[in-house]
């Protein structure tokens, strides 16, 4: 849950209820008022049911009004952004329904401004990585994703664009039959210069979740006590440049 800023959190009115959080076919979002884009999302994966899909096109959510959501402006070719999903798109595709979670991974609402190489490498393959080390017979994890949202972002196209952004995943592990869980963050270098913004090289590292709490304003409760992590110093963490270096366990 958010503890900080929780009066920035979009509400909105749905079957005669006030909400505030969005909820799709097996993913939910949490929205931003003052920067219109998602402020979280949080994802259950069952990686014995996942199927392939078709993508589909980016499209708003009629829950909310179309003023609260970013769908072109900042988005495009170059120097333009590209929509980076919280969410992956393969991430809520299992099941029966597996189509209705790639097609509600669409939402513009599951998105935030990115460059397109950004969302690669270490970063989009984490999910899988995991689901790797998920107990067999399970194979489920929970991913919560979002970006953190400083004052200082630079602003390209009218939009606050965010520079880093922080992923955490939880689930049985293989080995243990435990619980464990996991954080991560991915930052593209912001460098003004003139007119011009440039970003740096994208840099992925396995981060204390507590250091993600307290920079994103977010609490995760027990997951931050099963952090292998947890005593480890954040000037001590190092980039990751493969997915063995992760490590999942004490």
């Amino acid at each position: 849950m958010l503890t900080r800023n929780r009066h920035d959190i979009l509400t909105f009115a749905f079957d005669g209820r006030p909400m505030d959080v969005l909820h799709y076919h097996h993913f939910s979002v949490q929205m931003g008022r003052s920067r219109r884009m998602c402020r979280f999302s949080a994802c259950n994966i069952d990686g014995r049911q996942s199927k392939r899909t078709t993508r589909s096109g980016w499209k708003l959510d009629p829950r909310i009004p179309q003023s609260a959501q970013i769908l072109r402006e900042c988005y495009g070719n170059p120097p333009k952004f590209s929509r980076g999903h919280m969410t992956r798109r393969e991430d809520p595709a299992w099941g029966s329904q597996a189509d209705l979670g790639n097609r509600d991974s669409m939402h513009v609402t599951n998105a935030v401004p990115q460059v397109q190489v950004f969302n690669g490498g270490v970063w989009l393959s984490q999910e899988d990585y995991a689901l790797q080390n998920a107990r067999r017979d399970d194979m489920r994890i929970c991913v919560f994703t979002g970006p953190f949202l400083a004052n200082n972002d630079p602003v390209r196209f009218r939009i606050r664009i965010p520079v880093t952004f922080w992923k955490v995943i939880a689930f049985i592990h293989d080995d243990t039959g435990q619980l464990c869980a996991t954080g991560y963050t991915m930052s593209q270098r912001a460098f003004l210069s003139g007119e011009e913004f440039v970003f740096g090289r994208h840099e992925s590292s396995q981060r204390p979740i507590v250091e993600i709490e307290r920079r994103a304003g977010i609490s995760f409760g027990r997951l931050a006590e099963l952090d292998p992590l947890q005593d480890l110093p954040e000037s001590s963490v190092s980039p990751l440049t493969r997915l063995s270096e992760i490590r999942f366990l004490r």
